[in-house]
Protein backbone atom coordinates (compact mmCIF):
# COMPACT_ATOMS: atom_id res chain seq x y z
CA UNK A 1 0.00 0.00 0.00
CA UNK A 2 1.42 3.39 -0.93
CA UNK A 3 2.05 5.97 1.78
CA UNK A 4 -0.49 8.38 0.21
CA UNK A 5 -3.25 5.78 0.39
CA UNK A 6 -2.29 4.80 3.93
CA UNK A 7 -2.19 8.42 5.10
CA UNK A 8 -5.62 9.07 3.56
CA UNK A 9 -6.91 6.00 5.39
CA UNK A 10 -5.45 7.32 8.66
CA UNK A 11 -6.96 10.78 8.09
CA UNK A 12 -10.40 9.37 7.28
CA UNK A 13 -10.22 7.09 10.30
CA UNK A 14 -9.36 9.88 12.75
CA UNK A 15 -12.06 12.16 11.29
CA UNK A 16 -14.68 9.46 11.90
CA UNK A 17 -13.25 8.63 15.32
CA UNK A 18 -13.42 12.27 16.47
CA UNK A 19 -16.91 12.82 15.05
CA UNK A 20 -18.19 9.64 16.74
CA UNK A 21 -16.52 10.59 20.01
CA UNK A 22 -18.26 13.97 20.17
CA UNK A 23 -21.62 12.48 19.16
CA UNK A 24 -21.55 10.63 22.49
CA UNK A 25 -21.11 13.90 24.39
CA UNK A 26 -24.34 15.66 23.45
CA UNK A 27 -25.89 15.70 26.92
CA UNK A 28 -26.89 18.64 29.08
CA UNK A 29 -25.59 20.75 30.78
CA UNK A 30 -22.34 20.68 28.78
CA UNK A 31 -24.03 20.40 25.37
CA UNK A 32 -23.14 23.95 24.33
CA UNK A 33 -19.50 23.56 25.39
CA UNK A 34 -19.15 20.22 23.60
CA UNK A 35 -20.78 21.74 20.51
CA UNK A 36 -18.17 24.49 20.42
CA UNK A 37 -15.38 21.96 20.91
CA UNK A 38 -16.77 19.77 18.13
CA UNK A 39 -17.04 22.77 15.79
CA UNK A 40 -13.39 23.70 16.32
CA UNK A 41 -12.05 20.17 16.23
CA UNK A 42 -13.92 19.03 13.13
CA UNK A 43 -13.27 22.18 11.09
CA UNK A 44 -10.76 20.26 9.02
CA UNK A 45 -7.05 20.14 8.73
CA UNK A 46 -4.24 17.89 7.58
CA UNK A 47 -4.29 15.78 10.76
CA UNK A 48 -0.52 15.38 10.66
CA UNK A 49 -0.23 14.55 14.36
CA UNK A 50 -2.71 11.66 14.31
CA UNK A 51 -1.19 10.38 11.06
CA UNK A 52 2.24 10.33 12.70
CA UNK A 53 0.79 8.57 15.74
CA UNK A 54 -0.82 5.87 13.59
CA UNK A 55 2.30 5.42 11.46
CA UNK A 56 4.58 5.18 14.50
CA UNK A 57 2.28 2.53 15.96
CA UNK A 58 2.30 0.57 12.68
CA UNK A 59 6.07 0.81 12.28
CA UNK A 60 6.51 -0.38 15.87
CA UNK A 61 4.57 -3.53 15.05
CA UNK A 62 1.27 -2.49 16.60
CA UNK A 63 -2.22 -2.43 15.18
CA UNK A 64 -2.55 1.21 14.19
CA UNK A 65 -6.31 1.40 14.87
CA UNK A 66 -5.66 0.78 18.58
CA UNK A 67 -3.78 4.09 18.73
CA UNK A 68 -6.96 6.07 17.89
CA UNK A 69 -7.56 7.31 21.48
CA UNK A 70 -4.00 8.64 21.63
CA UNK A 71 -4.16 10.14 18.13
CA UNK A 72 -7.48 11.78 19.01
CA UNK A 73 -6.10 13.17 22.25
CA UNK A 74 -3.09 14.65 20.49
CA UNK A 75 -5.35 16.31 17.91
CA UNK A 76 -7.60 17.68 20.68
CA UNK A 77 -4.59 19.17 22.49
CA UNK A 78 -3.35 20.69 19.24
CA UNK A 79 -6.76 22.24 18.52
CA UNK A 80 -6.91 23.59 22.08
CA UNK A 81 -3.47 25.18 21.66
CA UNK A 82 -4.59 26.94 18.47
CA UNK A 83 -7.67 28.35 20.21
CA UNK A 84 -5.76 29.31 23.35
CA UNK A 85 -3.14 31.10 21.26
CA UNK A 86 -5.86 33.30 19.72
CA UNK A 87 -7.26 34.44 23.07
CA UNK A 88 -6.43 38.00 24.17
Amino acid sequence: MSSDVRFREYRDYIEKYLADYFTQLEEEPQKQLFGAMKYSLLAGGKRIRPILTFEFCRLSGGIWETAAPFAGAIEMIHTYSLIHDDLP
